[in-house]
């Protein structure tokens, strides 16, 4: 769980972003352990985004999900959007949104998502990344 409180606040230090919609979109390396691109908050990410969120299919079951070789991609929401899931007792207003995405192995991309009340909750998705992937230039 630290390494998801690590990371919330190695995202914390953005800049206003004047000619997108709020902050920038920032992709992260973890294995570089650093931003290594930021885009403007475009109307294409906040629909990919939404996408993204209508397919939250549950809690994540693991104890601690790994962040080890991954590329994660934060989506500030504007306005914040409403999620819910009865069967995850899930109903907020989403803030912003951590898409993880490993780079290697078995595990499925999975999110981090912030509430409007600055509580963190870890869910799996079942929507593909791959348009998301091209919109941040990892493919």
């Amino acid at each position: 769980m630290w390494l998801i409180v690590c990371l919330a606040l190695l995202f914390s230090g953005s800049t206003a972003n004047a000619a997108g919609l709020g902050e920038p979109i920032e992709l992260f390396d973890t294995d570089k352990q650093r931003v290594v691109a930021s885009f403007e908050n475009t109307a294409g990410f906040q629909e990919e985004a939404q996408q993204i969120l209508q397919s939250v299919s549950g809690r994540v079951l693991e104890f601690n999900p790994s962040l080890d070789s991954a590329m994660i991609v934060k989506i500030p929401l504007v306005p914040p959007k409403p999620i819910k899931l009865k069967s995850a007792k899930l109903d907020a207003m989403i803030a912003e949104m951590f898409v993880i995405m490993p780079k290697k192995g078995e595990r499925r991309p999975w999110l981090i998502l912030h509430t409007k009340e600055y509580e963190t909750v870890v869910v799996e998705f079942t929507e593909k990344v791959d348009h998301l992937r091209e919109q941040v230039k990892l493919r």
